[in-house]
């Protein structure tokens, strides 16, 4: 990086985050991004459970137990991908809160 793009970055961060350090700064953003990955993540878990009419668990369960068409299967995948990114998300926030900013 550039001098001139880390003078930018520098004097950006004094304006967003007057009372807080460098490391400050960037646990916040860090933390601002969990939980907006938090969101998308709880949105694509509400919106199967809408469609499917049940959660993940019982979903799994009645997956396991069937042959699923494509799209089904489809929707297993992603929604396994919500549940797990929910679980990371939150478990990255409680790490990142913990800093005490």
């Amino acid at each position: 990086m550039e001098l001139k793009e880390s003078a930018i970055i520098e004097y950006s961060a004094k304006r967003l985050f007057p009372d807080l350090s460098r490391d400050q700064v960037l646990a916040q953003l860090l933390l601002e991004r969990a939980q907006k990955n938090l969101i998308k993540y709880q949105s694509m878990a509400r919106r199967f459970e809408k469609k499917y009419g049940q959660d993940f668990a019982a979903f799994r369960q009645e997956i396991l137990q069937s042959e699923p068409s494509f799209a089904v299967e489809q929707d297993y995948f992603d929604w396994e991908l919500a549940v797990t990114g929910i679980a990371d998300m939150e478990e990255e926030i409680e790490r990142l809160e913990s800093l005490g900013n």
